[in-house]
């Protein structure tokens, strides 16, 4: 059994950073570190290494030199190598959201709906915000959905 005590766990970031859920294979190489190894503490400095950008918040690019980070965070190839894994990433990370909105939905509430309402929004949002860095030009959608809906922030044309 090894342990790295002597590795500190990461600081709370100052400000919220992006999060990124591990992939099946980073699971499986984390359990191997709690079962086999039994070392929590490895398994905690590496999952935050897969959680998180190299660098996003620390300052500091030691990740980058730790080949067992680099490692671990290599069995996630980039979205452009891997285009249906990143969405069904994707997918199933707004299904995570709401899944039990819908299910509330079913059962006939409906404190469900605003949070509905604001997650379909937001997608919709990021969704005008991919397709201009993508070449695509949703100026009129997107005017034409703040319209509708009133929304707030926008002037009509």
């Amino acid at each position: 059994m090894t342990t790295t005590h002597a590795v500190p766990l990461p600081a709370s970031p100052p400000t919220p950073v992006l999060h990124t859920p591990p992939t099946a294979e980073q699971i499986e190489a984390l359990t191997r570190i709690l079962v086999d190894d039994r070392d929590p503490h490895r398994a905690a400095v590496l999952l935050h290494a897969v959680s998180h950008r190299t660098g996003a918040w620390s300052g500091e690019h030691l990740d980058d030199a730790d080949p067992e980070r680099a490692a671990i965070r290599a069995l996630r190839r980039p979205p452009q190598d891997d285009l249906p894994a990143a969405l069904l990433r994707i997918a199933r990370a707004i299904d995570a959201e709401t899944e039990i909105l819908y299910h509330r939905q079913d059962l006939g509430h409906t404190d469900a709906d605003p949070a509905l309402r604001s997650i379909a929004f937001r997608v919709l949002e990021l969704g005008f915000t991919i397709a201009e860095h993508g070449g695509v030009d949703a100026r009129a959608i997107e005017r034409a959905v703040a319209e509708a809906f009133d929304l707030p922030g926008h002037r009509p044309s």
